[in-house]
């Protein structure tokens, strides 16, 4: 097998080197270690410069590596558009969409490409449809906390009930393998123009689709919140998800999904940005989703904030 790695790039210089050094890594270990059938998997790395003034500061990338390319936008058109044009250049069975400034574990392609083989064999076919989903690291202000840390976190993270009452909780999509056949066409002919939230919109049109999800329980990926982070900044985030609210609207994804995911959204972005007397008469206005938060995070154990 064979997976494709796609990491837009956008003035990240600073994350180059280490960037460089992790897949050289992951590359030594998959080749090091065969399928069990025997067989190399292969890693293909795929960097799409979406800040064309500025070059890709990768050494070697021409000397004996085949699978390397950095492929350079024209202008500046955004981190969905950029994934897209780095999904149309890849040739691997599976594809991982990483960020510039986001770690895989050496093992993470050998681990994520078991558990597709794994679940290939058990359902007979050759190429596994479904979303894999691996636990992770989260480091903030210099601590780092298992992503899933219950049963019930690592259950909980794939489903219509935990993307619209709670919203999603894969920090990044580094964390996920997927077959690069099954990405729904309305993604790729849609690509949102705010950053923040292609991921999100990803996940649910394959759960619209019907895809399963198969957990990997392993830390294969190290996300660090930067000051650059577009996920720190939830108000950017929003907008990215309140855009894709209405391209859903689109598709036969279900209406009153919708709009629970947009009364989700909205009292979220309310509860986090308003004073003490905007979040009570949000808990008030919604305890349905109030309950539904305070109980995922009881059952979870998270120690992030009402932030997704």
């Amino acid at each position: 097998m064979k997976v494709s790695i796609i990491t837009p790039f956008y003035h990240g210089r600073d994350y180059m080197k280490g960037y460089q050094q992790m897949l050289e890594a992951v590359e030594r270990y998959t080749a090091a270690h065969p399928a069990a059938d025997g067989t190399r998997d292969t890693v293909e790395v795929i960097i799409v410069n979406d800040s064309p003034e500025v070059p890709v500061p990768l050494s070697g990338i021409n000397l004996g590596k085949p699978y390397w390319r950095v492929i350079t936008n024209v202008k500046n058109v955004g981190i969905h558009a950029s994934r897209i044009v780095g999904l149309n250049a890849a040739t691997g069975d599976y594809v991982i969409f990483l960020d510039q400034d986001d770690f895989l574990r050496e093992d993470a392609v050998s681990t994520f490409l078991a558990a597709a083989a794994a679940d290939a064999a058990k359902d007979g076919t050759a190429t596994s449809g479904k979303v894999f989903i691996s636990n992770a690291v989260f480091v903030s202000h210099g601590q780092g906390n298992e992503l899933y840390r219950t049963e019930a976190g690592k259950k909980l993270v794939w489903g219509f009930d935990t993307f619209c009452n709670i919203g999603t909780q894969i920090v990044s999509p580094g964390q996920v393998m997927l077959n690069r056949l099954s990405i729904p066409d309305f993604w790729k002919d849609h690509p949102l123009k705010n950053n923040g939230a292609d991921d999100y919109f990803l996940w649910l049109l394959l759960l619209s689709a019907g895809a399963e999800h198969v957990y990997v329980d392993a830390l294969l990926y190290i996300h660090r919140e930067t000051e650059s982070n577009l996920s720190a900044d939830t108000r950017v985030t929003d907008r990215s998800a309140f855009e894709f609210l209405d391209l859903l609207s689109e598709t036969d994804f279900p209406p009153e999904k919708i709009a629970r995911l947009r009364t989700m959204l909205t009292m979220k972005d309310l509860f986090r940005n308003g004073n003490l007397f905007v979040k009570l008469g949000q808990a008030f206005r919604h305890p349905y989703l109030m309950m539904k938060n305070i109980s995922y995070k009881i059952r979870t154990k998270t120690p992030y904030g009402f932030n997704r």
